[in-house]
């Protein structure tokens, strides 16, 4: 895998299409995909020029991204069965982007025959460049990085639990649990909240919505720092099984502890 090679192509990408759109978007450059879902155009020109830089790295590859596959959602089948395909998510956290918070990132993941094999977290605004190969770790520029043994008390864990798209009641009762825990702090970006679990600067993170292309590079991220990730119904996350939400934790253990922490009562 060229590692590096398409870690330099995000790069370019984003400084191409991305950064120079950052706080200076013009009304007509951000459309509405739904109610509270947007696209702007740095999206999309993020997602063209990474489709046409990775094509020329790997010719024979499957390669598409987020905006792609919200108007062909059967390729999505076809990159999964490939023997190498590309998953894109071109500006994750395309909310904070629009309102000029610099939390946002772009996300790639390389699977094999829908197995993650490799995935580049970028973070424009600071050049944070988190890359994991599986079997190899996870690195921040091009240092390996490990989780820290997390604090012993419930009550110092810093988490990033995004609660906002469970059903009413769940959330209330959720939203009354995470008072346990020190704070509770998502930056509403998978692409900034997998790698400060990575760094240890969070301890957990939580989702209930678990598309592949939000997903799937984080995940494999904190797995190779050290990390324990399941669906909140217990099961591995993976491209063929996206499951019934999503938790990120230093350990197993913990990863219970936590799990049982924000559910309790529900």
């Amino acid at each position: 895998m060229e590692i590096d090679k398409i870690s330099q192509f995000i790069k370019d990408v984003s400084a191409q299409d991305i950064l120079p759109r950052f706080r200076n978007l013009k009304e007509h450059e951000v459309i509405i995909k739904e109610p509270g879902e947007f696209v702007t155009e740095a999206d999309l020109a993020a997602e063209i020029s990474l489709i046409r830089k990775l094509s020329s790295l790997y010719p024979t590859s499957i390669i598409s991204g987020e905006e792609e596959l919200v108007k062909s959602p059967e390729k999505l089948a076809e990159l999964i069965a490939s023997p190498l395909g590309f998953l894109i998510d071109p500006i994750d956290g395309t909310n904070n982007f629009i309102k000029g918070n610099e939390r946002f990132a772009v996300m790639v993941v390389a699977l094999q025959y829908g197995v993650t094999a490799a995935s580049w977290i970028y973070q424009p605004y600071t050049d944070k460049m988190a890359v994991a190969e599986k079997g190899s770790g996870a690195f921040v520029n091009d240092e390996k990085i490990t989780l820290a043994a997390p604090p012993e008390n419930v009550d110092q864990i810093i988490g990033a639990a995004h609660i906002n798209r469970m059903p009413d009641e769940l959330r209330a009762k959720v939203r009354e649990n995470l008072k346990v825990f020190k704070e509770n702090i998502p930056a509403f970006c998978a692409g900034f909240d997998y790698v400060s679990v990575a760094e240890s600067k969070k301890h957990f993170s939580a989702y209930n919505r678990t598309l592949l292309w939000d997903h799937l590079p984080g995940t494999l991220l904190c797995e190779e720092a050290g990390g324990y990730v399941r669906g909140l119904d217990g099961k591995k996350y993976t491209s063929k099984n996206d499951g019934d939400g999503l938790l990120t934790a230093p350990n197993e253990d913990l990863w219970h502890q936590i799990f049982e922490t924000m559910f309790k009562g529900t």
